[in-house]
């Protein structure tokens, strides 16, 4: 009797132990997770990807109509995929996608996706904003299939009824029937039995696996959901209201759906419990009899998922841009009621330590300036501001304020090899579109940046038809910013741009920018400069120099 009573109390023990121990790790787990979500506030993101979920994030966002979406042409020139990934510090792929969607389609009628007040909350509550995100992760990423995919062809997968599976509770049962009998002939009819169960339940799952998958994460969202709209913080109501509502609409899905939740066979935590419980669903098809049921339950409710979707994913967006804002060396929130692009102390978003201008103007722009003077990285400045004031409510500058615009870029253009098209034959339909969307009956006049007008063809033709497209350009509802090496069109085009430049000083042969925005056109070159600067021989140096200053006393090229 003592040894009994000496072993019971070690198993107490034992067990009171573990569920310290288990406790004390969950705790210091917990503590370190939030000490980790604490420092990343206002840093940059770097997250890794796992191959492939950048363009499923793509697809997943582009599935939403909108009014107006940045296209590949302009997201491309604008390094749009970098700057996303430099903004994503989002906890879950509804996150990830609705952050992505925020970008490719900026909004064009003047309201706003991002709610002022709840970003100045975020950054201001960190408690309350840490216990939100510890939330959301328990969402998780997306990383093997695409919700929205599967969600779309629910209604199209045949009902799996439970007399399906009941075989494989009636055959192990009526083997355990038969050992009673006959224990030899019974033993082998339920090794058999179990071996079919194996084998018909692998097939069956293989088929069904992605809705698993599916079903696995909107259990998960639902919980998510629960949670999130019950939390204490402000300015969402809205996104709450539809938590609850869906929530409330999925219950019945939700209910008894444990075993699903917890992940299912295979995809288990490896302890004890979890590896018993998936020999179970493997042996009797526990988990496949209820997939059928669940599958009714979710047919027709795809609206009520996505709805679901968007609200935790806009919560989930909106901390990581009240980060994003954080990290800016300075940012502002956007005036989008002015009548012409209005903005103090630009920066770019991707550079380090950036030098910031401003910009007033009602009319198209010409730059000039020389060789890795700024003028590029102007340009994306500029569209990036208008891009991110319509999106994330949120512009890197010390203020801004225009009206809403399409927005189009052509600049970090190159010969199409799966078309067979040349550089220039890219660039020139690259312009055209900016045309047709110019052409367009649509009230929102375009934003549009070009760099080097068409600069793969010859210089007497470019001149000529670069200085008639950006004529054409300046007569239609668009705002131009155009920069070029080609002097001639700041007197072509005076009538109808507003010229501005950067420049560069010399010191001997070396060369410093200060990549600060002027106004009127350039007065000096670098390029030759340059290539003593970077060590080429003086003699090719000195030769170049010669012949330019022939050509402009003569007009004549000379060797």
């Amino acid at each position: 009797m003592e040894t009994y009573s000496t072993m019971f109390v070690l198993l107490a023990l034992f067990l009171i132990i573990s569920a310290v121990i288990g406790y004390r790790d969950r705790q210091r787990k917990d503590r370190l997770e939030r000490k980790t979500l604490q420092e990343a506030f206002g840093k940059p993101g770097c997250k890794e990807y796992p191959d492939g979920r950048l363009a499923q994030i793509q697809v997943s966002a582009d599935r939403h109509s909108a009014p107006f979406t940045i296209d590949a042409i302009t997201w491309n020139d604008l390094d749009l995929d970098l700057l996303y990934q430099k903004m994503d510090t989002t906890c879950s792929g509804a996150g990830e996608e609705y952050l992505y969607g925020l970008l490719r389609a900026p909004r064009i009628d003047g309201g706003s996706s991002c709610s002022e007040e709840g970003l100045v909350w975020w950054a201001a509550h960190d408690k309350e904003r840490i216990d939100v995100q510890r939330i959301l992760q328990t969402l998780g990423r997306s990383s093997k299939y695409s919700i929205y995919d599967y969600l779309d062809l629910i209604d199209d997968l045949p009902d799996r009824r439970i007399a399906q599976d009941l075989p494989a509770l009636a055959l192990p049962a009526i083997s355990l029937l038969v050992m009673a009998i006959r224990p030899a002939a019974g033993l082998l009819c339920l090794l058999a039995s179990l071996a079919y169960n194996m084998v018909t339940y692998f097939r069956v799952k293989r088929e069904i696996e992605p809705y698993l998958f599916t079903f696995r994460y909107v259990l998960r969202l639902l919980e998510c959901g629960r949670k999130l709209s019950d939390a204490p913080f402000l300015h969402y109501e809205e996104e709450k209201e539809t938590m609850r509502a869906a929530y409330a609409s999925m219950r019945g899905f939700a209910r008894g759906s444990s075993l699903l939740l917890r992940g299912g066979a295979g995809m288990t935590s490896g302890s004890p419990l979890d590896l018993l419980l998936d020999y179970l669903c493997i042996l009797f098809h526990i988990d496949l009899m209820k997939f059928g049921s669940m599958l009714r339950q979710l047919r027709g409710r795809q609206d009520d998922i996505h709805a679901l979707i968007r609200a935790v994913g806009s919560i989930d967006a909106q901390i990581s841009i009240a980060s994003f804002r954080e990290s800016l060396p300075v940012f502002c929130v956007p005036d989008l009621t002015g009548s012409h692009f209005e903005v103090r102390d630009l920066v770019h978003p991707l550079i380090h330590d950036p030098v910031p201008n401003s910009m007033d103007t009602s009319r198209p722009v010409l730059l000039t300036g020389s060789n890795a003077s700024g003028k590029s990285t102007f340009l994306k400045a500029a569209a990036l501001a208008a891009l991110l004031a319509q999106s994330v409510h949120t512009v890197p500058a010390a203020a801004y304020k225009s009206c809403c615009y399409r927005i189009y870029t052509s600049m970090a253009l190159r010969d199409d090899i799966r078309t067979g098209e040349s550089y220039f034959i890219v660039e020139i339909r690259s312009l055209k579109r900016v045309l047709d969307a110019a052409d367009e009956t649509a009230a929102v006049p375009v934003l549009c940046c070009v760099d080097e007008v068409l600069r793969g063809t010859n210089t007497i033709e470019r001149i000529s038809a670069s200085a008639e497209i950006l004529r054409n350009l300046s007569q239609k509802p668009i705002q131009v910013f155009a920069a070029t090496h080609d002097m001639e069109l700041t007197g072509l085009l005076k009538a109808q741009y507003t010229n501005y430049h950067f420049t560069e000083t010399l010191d001997g042969d070396d060369v410093t920018f200060s990549y600060r925005l002027q106004e009127g056109p350039a007065d000096s070159r670098n390029a030759i400069r340059l290539l003593r600067a970077l060590g080429y021989d003086k003699d090719i140096a000195d030769s170049a120099e010669a012949r330019a200053r022939r050509f402009e006393e003569t007009g004549i090229w000379t060797l």
